[in-house]
C-alpha cells in the first residue's frame, strides 16, 4: 500500500485525538476517541507494527466499554478495566518483536487506568505520557506522521490541562 496514504491514515486518527482532548465532558473525550483508535489501528497494521496494532484494537474494544458503563451507569469498570489491562500485558508478551513493543503497552495500561478516574484532567495527563511512549514506538517504526503529530499532540494536551484547570 502507498505510504503515502499509510501516513494520512494515521494522520486522521490523531487529529481526531488532538480534538478529543479539547472536549469539556468525558464522555465527548472518549466518543472522540474511539474513532481515533479505528485510525491507529489500521495505521499501524499496514506499517507491520503488530504490537501496536493489538494494542490499539484492545484500548479500542476497552475504551468503548467504559464509554458505555459510563453512558448506561454500570458499576463493573474496574473489573473491566482490570480484564483489559491483565489482557493488553499478556498480548503485549504473546506478540513481542523488541524492547520497544513496551512502549505501547505502557500507553495502552495508563489510558485505560486513567478513564477510570473522574477528573478529566488526569485523563490529559495520562495523554502526556502516553504520547511520549506513541513517540518512541513511531520513531523506531518509521510513522512519520505519528512522530510529527504525537509532538503536536503532547502541545495540545499540556495547554488543554492549563487551559482547562
Amino acid at each position: 500500500m502507498n505510504n503515502i496514504l499509510i501516513q494520512f491514515i494515521g494522520a486522521i486518527g490523531y487529529i481526531l485525538l488532538s480534538v478529543s482532548y479539547f472536549r469539556k465532558e468525558k464522555k465527548n473525550i472518549l466518543f472522540t476517541q474511539l474513532f481515533s483508535y479505528i485510525f491507529f489501528s489500521t495505521h499501524f497494521y499496514l506499517l507491520n507494527g503488530i504490537t501496536g496494532t493489538i494494542c490499539n484494537i484492545l484500548g479500542l474494544v476497552s475504551l468503548l466499554t467504559i464509554y458505555l458503563f459510563d453512558k448506561y451507569k454500570i458499576n463493573y469498570k474496574l473489573t473491566i478495566s482490570t480484564f483489559f489491562i491483565c489482557s493488553i500485558i499478556i498480548v503485549n508478551i504473546l506478540t513481542f518483536q523488541n524492547i520497544y513493543s513496551i512502549f505501547p503497552m505502557i500507553a495502552s495500561v495508563i489510558v485505560i487506568i486513567s478513564f477510570l478516574c473522574k477528573s478529566e484532567n488526569i485523563i490529559r495527563k495520562v495523554g502526556i505520557l502516553s504520547a511520549l511512549c506513541w513517540l518512541i514506538y513511531a520513531i523506531v517504526y518509521k510513522s512519520y506522521v505519528t512522530i510529527i503529530f504525537e509532538v503536536v499532540t503532547l502541545i495540545d494536551v499540556c495547554y488543554a490541562y492549563i487551559k482547562n484547570k
